[in-house]
């Protein structure tokens, strides 16, 4: 892949997976992240909320163009290469991290699943741009 491709599937992975991220992060069981309210952070308005969101999706972005970037340097630029590194990426990296958060942090078991299934769906998309522009 060269930087235009890296580029596109970049900004076409973050664009995608921020809709994704509001339905598992955000709307999926919404009302379950009130059955744990101390674990979660509550904002002063609007604003305060809109810059958390803000500064999370910059991070999560982030991620997928690492992911883009491994991808592109291992050739890993085929439909079934990209979606089996996401698959990889996904049990080895978030699926580890939110079981054991999960373990010591009071989180809605749903929470845990919606969080886990935000995070493979962004993995996912991002392979789908990694092996459309690659």
């Amino acid at each position: 892949m060269d930087g235009l491709h890296i580029t596109m599937a970049f900004f076409a992975s973050a664009i995608l997976s921020s809709f994704t991220d509001w339905y598992f992060f955000g709307v999926l069981f919404h009302d379950r992240y009130g059955n744990t309210p101390g674990i979660w952070k509550k904002y002063k308005d609007k604003a305060d909320e809109i810059k958390s969101i803000t500064i999370s999706e910059v991070i999560l972005s982030l991620s997928s163009l690492v992911f883009i970037l491994v991808c592109s340097h291992l050739n890993l630029l085929t439909f079934e290469a990209s979606i089996c590194s996401a698959l990889v990426t996904w049990i080895m990296v978030p699926v580890p991290l939110l079981m054991t958060n999960a373990i010591y942090i009071p989180m809605d078991r749903l929470i845990v699943l919606s969080h886990a299934l935000g995070w493979l769906s962004r993995l996912v998309i991002t392979a789908l741009c990694v092996s459309c522009l690659g």
